[in-house]
Order: structure tokens, then C-alpha cells, then sequence
């Protein structure tokens, strides 16, 4: 059954920038899908798209059946969670109440602006921590922790807003290689245990293919893959399609991508 329907939706900028060309696409609910392609390709605009962050130059997206307009953004956004690569959080805040932000859609716009939260709210807090192995932080300052607890709480509040789709742009692009896993290894199980759709965008070919059931290749703002993890491990030169310049040259990541994931 699918939860995503992208209908020849494309972005280009008022300075001309052709961000995402025509693209037409569906994502089944349940289905752990990567964007992958090396940065500038489009990976984040195609994410902004699906959270309305950024609006279409043409075409339509659907969600949960919806079509996504300003009227409805707000209660599409309920629905979707969004895991940046920079955390988000507000450092001088505790690790519960940044984590109890994931609930504002459910609140309403005066409860959102004096932190008002009931005591189902807490429950669903204490729940997501636990589920990301931090129910000890819950007190902490937010910005006194490592970079690998700060994006499990960042995930923490995306559980307590209890979304059916996760998107994760770029999600363990500032981690060390060891919490990378860690932080992709818990968003599949999330996937897989939790029922959530999870749409993430790497650049990290590794990842993808270890983690991810359907991987969808971007490069200059078209897509020139989607399959599984196997079809695109034995098959170079669809790799090589997706991290290739305008210019004709490889980026330079390239190689070491294609090192780390066949390691």
C-alpha cells in the first residue's frame, strides 16, 4: 500500500536552479527507502518537498492519501517526522523537553507556546526514550551530550510525535563511522518493529547497501536508479551514473565510497 505519491513534482529556484527535474515516484508504507547521491544532487530538496519545507514548482505529492497544500500542511506534518543532520535541538533545554516538542502538532497554539503538556504527553516521552536507549539522559542538558546521543533524542522526538512516515536528511553525516551505524541500525528497527516508514538521504554508498530494502539513486536532480541494495552493489556502473559530475569526472567521494562498501 502506498504512502507516498510523487507526481512529476520538480523544484527550480527564482535564481534558476534546477533543483529536482519532473519526478514521479511511489513509496509503499513500512519500506526502509535510502536517497542516495553525492551532495548538490537533490537528495535534501526531494525531502523538503515531502515535508513541505519547500513547495513544488510542479506536480503534486500525496501522503496518506492527502494531497499536500498549505490548507493541510499542518496536519500532514503530524503525520511526517523530519530527523535533520544537525540534531535541532534546543541545547539549554533537558533532553524530556526537547523530546516533548515532538507533541506540539497534537497541542494546540497556546499550550505550544508556555511548554503546556498533559500527563499522556510524559508517557509517550519516557517511551520514546527508552526506545533510543537514553531514558537516563531525560534530565540533561541537551547540549551536554555526544553527537550520537544528541540524534537519538532528535529521533526520540520524532517517536513522541507517533508519525507513520520518519524522513532523515543526512542523519549521521557528522557522526564517527562506529555511531553511524548505530544511529542507521536503530532507525531500521524502527522501520521493521515499529511499522513507520523511514525515507533517509545518504551520501554514503556503505550504509545504503547494508541498511536500506530500496535504495533510490539521485544525481542533478534526476533519478537514474531505484532497486534494492543487491541490484546496485553488483552493478558499477549504475554507481558510477549516480555519483558522476556534469562535467563527466567522478566525485571525488567516489572511490572511497565504493572502498568502504564492498569492506
Amino acid at each position: 500500500m502506498s504512502l507516498i505519491q510523487i507526481k512529476q513534482v520538480s523544484k527550480r529556484y527564482e535564481n534558476g536552479f534546477q533543483a529536482l527535474h519532473p519526478t514521479t515516484l511511489t513509496i509503499n508504507s513500512g519500506e526502509f527507502t535510502v536517497i542516495l547521491g553525492p551532495s548538490g544532487a537533490g537528495k535534501s530538496t526531494l525531502l523538503r518537498l515531502l515535508n513541505g519545507l519547500e513547495t513544488p514548482s510542479s506536480g503534486e505529492i500525496i501522503i496518506a492519501n492527502s494531497q499536500l497544500t498549505k490548507e493541510n500542511l499542518r496536519r500532514l506534518r503530524a503525520q511526517v517526522g523530519m530527523v535533520f543532520q544537525q540534531f535541532n535541538l534546543v541545547g539549554r533545554l533537558n533532553v524530556m523537553t526537547n523530546v516533548l516538542t515532538g507533541r506540539l502538532y497534537h497541542r494546540s497554539w497556546w499550550e505550544s507556546l508556555v511548554y503546556l503538556f498533559p500527563k499522556k504527553d510524559y508517557e509517550i516521552a519516557h517511551w520514546a526514550l527508552a526506545r533510543v536507549d537514553l531514558t537516563e539522559k531525560a534530565w540533561n542538558r541537551a547540549s551536554r551530550l555526544s553527537g550520537g546521543q544528541q540524534q537519538r533524542v532528535a529521533i526520540a522526538r520524532v517517536l513522541a510525535q507517533q508519525p507513520a512516515l520518519i524522513l532523515a536528511d543526512e542523519p549521521v553525516a557528522s557522526l564517527d563511522p562506529v555511531t553511524c551505524e548505530e544511529i542507521m541500525k536503530l532507525l531500521q528497527e524502527i522501520c521493521q518493529k515499529d511499522g513507520v516508514t523511514v525515507v533517509a538521504s545518504l551520501h554514503q554508498v556503505g550504509l545504503a547497501i547494508q541498511f536500506a530494502e530500496r535504495i533510490i539513486g539521485i544525481n542533478q536532480g534526476r533519478v537514474v536508479f531505484d532497486g534494492t541494495a543487491a541490484e546496485l552493489f553488483h552493478q558499477q556502473e549504475i554507481l558510477e551514473t549516480i555519483y558522476r559530475r556534469a562535467d563527466g569526472s567522478l566525485d571525488e567521494n567516489f572511490n572511497m565510497e565504493m572502498a568502504l562498501a564492498k569492506s
